[in-house]
């Protein structure tokens, strides 16, 4: 993680820099407001890599070694979850809770439903194996 960690902290930074400027200089909320939460988005990736950084107690990956072998990678690398088409529904449920904000409540039941039957399945799904 030697460049990954840096990237996102320079653009953490960058936006932060970018939201004051334009903030002051346009005066308008709505794009600084967009421009603080890509800040944060940022931010938080940069804390994520931190974190799983001092979880691995300091030690480098075998990518980040300079004399690094690929022998030294070769294992399992993490669990992986099996193919699931629940999260697709929650994402079509996700879109119908958005469209409520423009088109009316209707669209909100529509949306909550299925969000609320994609949740139950998903997790009855996840119980099961």
């Amino acid at each position: 993680m030697r460049g990954e960690w840096f990237l996102a902290l320079c653009t953490s930074s960058f936006l932060l820099v970018v939201a004051l400027i334009y903030w002051v200089w346009s005066g308008e909320v709505s794009g600084t407001v967009m421009l603080v939460f890509g800040c944060l988005a940022y931010g938080l990736m940069f804390l994520f890599m931190l974190t799983v950084f001092f979880r691995r107690k300091r030690i480098p990956r075998p990518e980040d070694k300079h004399d690094g072998t690929i022998e030294e990678g070769a294992g399992e690398i993490a669990f992986f979850p099996s193919n699931s088409m629940w999260p697709v529904a929650m994402g079509l449920g996700a879109v119908g809770l958005a469209l409520g904000l423009a088109f009316g409540k209707w669209f909100w039941v529509i949306g909550a439903i299925l969000m609320f039957g994609a949740l139950i399945g998903f997790a009855t799904e996840a119980e099961s194996r």
